[in-house]
């Protein structure tokens, strides 16, 4: 997955992209919307606003003064998350529908706090792999982390901000994408990530369709939402994507792997 700069875009393969369209689809995503409910809001990050009407779902666009519809595909918006837009009309994420209904989405709380990602990806939310030697050095990182902090906090200038990054968090949110420090298999064996269900059934028990474009766009979907799992402080609670990954269980893109029956 590349994100496109110049484009408020997060351009993900053409399976994942061929699958949220989907998604997109009239009927699929029902919400039961309160009459007073607002237009919602987000910032984009490379600059305007996307404003979405909870009656029609239209998208738009505003910047310096002027609105104009938003066109289709997968916008990433400045906290990160992504809204996806398809024929014009956003598909409600789980900010919208907790806006629309008055209740409030979980707090990202290790947002910027790649140390502690790290450690909960390599180790795992239960600890499942706290032997392992990428989560010992995602523990060994975090220390740093620590004790950057404390020298910090100590120095004369009060101007300085203990909580401003310091220069290991950096070597963390690298450390995230690379292949040296793998997510614990519990991330996703275990119980609370909904994409795993959708994994199951697009690659089959046995990864039997493992090569077909569902598969793939099923293991996208669980990508991220263990990277949304990871930022928040209860990781078995619903994230944005792990309810699309609910909701493309009945959609027929994602259709039950047909070598299934056979393992």
């Amino acid at each position: 997955m590349k994100l496109d700069s110049s484009a408020n875009i997060l351009a993900p393969s053409s399976n994942l992209v061929r699958c949220v369209c989907a998604l997109a689809a009239p009927g699929l995503l029902l919400f039961a919307l309160a009459p007073a409910a607002q237009t919602w809001r987000g910032d984009l990050s490379q600059g305007g606003s996307i404003v979405v009407d909870p009656d029609t779902r239209r998208a738009l666009r505003e910047e310096g003064g002027s609105t104009r519809p938003l066109w289709d595909g997968v916008h990433r918006l400045e906290d990160g998350s992504t809204v996806i837009v398809r024929d014009g009309v956003a598909v409600p994420t789980r900010d919208m529908v907790d806006a629309w209904s008055g209740a409030r989405p979980p707090e990202p709380l290790y947002e910027d706090r790649w140390c502690m990602q790290l450690v909960r990806k390599t180790c795992g939310f239960d600890d499942a792999c706290i032997s392992q030697a990428a989560c010992l050095q995602a523990r060994t990182l975090l220390a740093d982390v620590e004790r950057e902090r404390r020298d910090l906090a100590m120095l004369p200038d009060q101007s300085m901000d203990a909580t401003a990054p310091v220069p290991t968090e950096e070597r963390c949110r690298q450390a995230l994408s690379e292949a040296a420090f793998p997510a614990c298999a519990s991330l996703t064996r275990q119980g609370d990530g909904r994409c795993r269900a959708l994994v199951t059934q697009a690659c089959g028990a046995a990864d039997a369709c493992a090569s077909s474009a569902a598969c793939d766009a099923a293991q996208q979907l669980e990508a991220l939402e263990t990277e949304e799992r990871l930022a928040v402080a209860d990781p078995s609670g619903r994230t944005d994507t792990g309810g699309k990954c609910i909701e493309a269980m009945s959609n027929a893109f994602f259709a039950p792997c047909a070598g299934a029956a056979a393992d």
